[in-house]
């Protein structure tokens, strides 16, 4: 089917399941590979390597946000070309958002390795696990960040002209792939976390690999481009990309931010046992937040081209679909994390000390699944109708005005507990503030818009 077929003809149901399905399964690789490290490394029985886990995680997944603004913006921005049938701006934003996404990485990559210790010790670590910290930084994030970047890109640069399988293959390939390697290095190898780091980063090197290879091999017939001379920040290529990467971003950059003051305040009011519980529901929460993710991605391109080619009606489908579809979903996640926890969390914590607490957190967390679920579908629906300033501004408060004051207060009555709690209070407000923006831009845009016929 060409380009055109797939977003306008086929039905919205088969048109999510196209979109929605590769996408899931390429947030399963990540959710593999996050759970994966760790199952294993909780298996250590070490308190001080679980905890260092939890302690890294921001530092890694900001390479996940870099790879998300660029990612985002050049797949919203490819797929509302193809509705606009520019197909020389294709090119140019996928070689725009590419190379700048590496560039960045690299950077950022540069800034930590100055001022790594410092960072351990303001997110937590202490004399036992910084150790951990580092080995554990320096395979996957410095040397494994660059084509892990590169895969998540390429991954949506894909599913922006339709492409999806390819995208869905080789990330959840690369997460199979870390699942195999772990117990290899951690286990056989003696080498712990650090061990899962060089899985990790062995891991991303393979899924780079494979979507090279299989650019090369429909470099003919695809809009999109790896030439370095495609790269062309000029007449609004860097200006669109940031407008709709950013909120994207900025979603994941400050959850990072609300992870560093959360893990600042288990550090001043709770222990090093409290981080190893909170780690592992951190990784549950994750592992829905992922799915929710690829949920949100998959109808992204569809919403921006139906969008950019005047099917307003069929744009407003989409959304109902999608939305349905995530709130499936995140009524599974809330039965299963209430009706059964001590299940998931002894996959991932065997040390029956901390089995209660970590119960406990997990518990609190689960309201987290509905407002996460519907969190990010609004901004990727802000993203795909260029709506990049209600995303943003939301997003900020929510985050900044909401949850981080609501983790303060919360804190200081119930402990390490009130520190989870401000979350779903903190993200429940956040996607209030969001359905009513929504349905604002929704009812302004269908009146402004002419529509060509459904």
């Amino acid at each position: 089917m060409n380009n055109a077929e797939v977003f306008e003809k086929l039905s919205v149901p088969r048109a999510l399941s196209r979109f929605i399905v590769p996408a899931v399964m390429s947030q399963l690789a990540s959710l593999i590979l996050n759970l994966t490290d760790a199952f294993f490394v909780g298996h250590t029985g070490d308190e001080f390597q679980i905890s260092a886990m939890t302690i890294t995680l921001p530092l890694v997944m900001t390479t996940v946000v870099i790879a998300t603004v660029f990612g985002a913006g050049g797949n919203a921005n490819i797929a509302a070309a193809l509705g606009a049938k520019d197909y020389e701006k294709t090119k140019n934003y996928s070689a725009f958002s590419m190379y700048t996404a590496l560039i960045v990485t690299a950077l950022f990559s540069i800034l930590i390795a100055v001022l790594k210790n410092p960072l351990l010790r303001l997110l937590g670590a202490n004399e036992n696990s910084i150790g951990h910290c580092r080995g554990y930084v320096f395979w996957a994030l410095h040397v494994g960040c660059i084509p892990m970047v590169f895969s998540q890109i390429m991954a949506q640069l894909f599913s922006s002209e339709g492409d999806t399988r390819p995208a869905g293959f080789g990330i959840a390939a690369s997460g199979i792939l870390n699942a195999v390697l772990d117990p290899l290095f951690m286990f056989r190898l003696n080498m712990g976390i650090v061990g899962a780091g060089v899985a990790t980063c062995l891991s991303n090197y393979c899924c780079a690999a494979y979507f090279i290879i299989m650019f090369c091999r429909k470099r003919k017939r695809t809009v999109l481009s790896m030439n370095p001379k495609q790269w062309r920040p000029e007449n609004g290529v860097c200006r669109k990309v940031l407008m709709i990467g950013l909120p994207a971003g900025a979603s994941m950059f400050l959850m990072n931010c609300v992870d560093f003051v959360r893990n600042t305040l288990i550090g001043i009011y709770g222990t090093q046992s409290d981080f190893a519980a909170w780690g592992v529901v951190q990784k549950l929460g994750n592992a829905c937040t992922i799915i929710a993710i690829g949920i949100a991605m998959g109808a992204r391109p569809l919403v921006a081209y139906n969008h950019a080619a005047k099917l307003q009606q069929r744009t407003s489908a989409i959304i109902r679909g999608a939305a349905l579809v995530m709130g499936a979903y995140a009524c599974i996640c809330y039965a299963l994390f209430m009706s059964v926890p001590q299940f998931f969390v002894k996959l991932f914590l065997p040390i029956p000390e901390l089995l209660g607490l970590a119960v406990s957190l997990l518990r609190i967390y689960a309201f987290s699944t509905f407002s996460i679920g519907y969190l990010e579908l609004f901004n990727s629906v802000f993203q795909a109708l260029g709506r990049w300033k209600p995303a943003l501004i939301s997003i900020s408060v929510g985050k900044i005005l909401i949850m981080i004051p609501a983790m303060l207060v919360f804190v200081r009555i119930w402990g390490t507990p009130g520190v989870i709690a401000g979350q779903p209070f903190g993200d429940t407000l956040t996607v209030l503030i969001m359905l009513v923006m929504y349905l604002y831009i929704r009812r302004k845009t269908d009146a402004a818009l002419p529509q060509r016929p459904q």
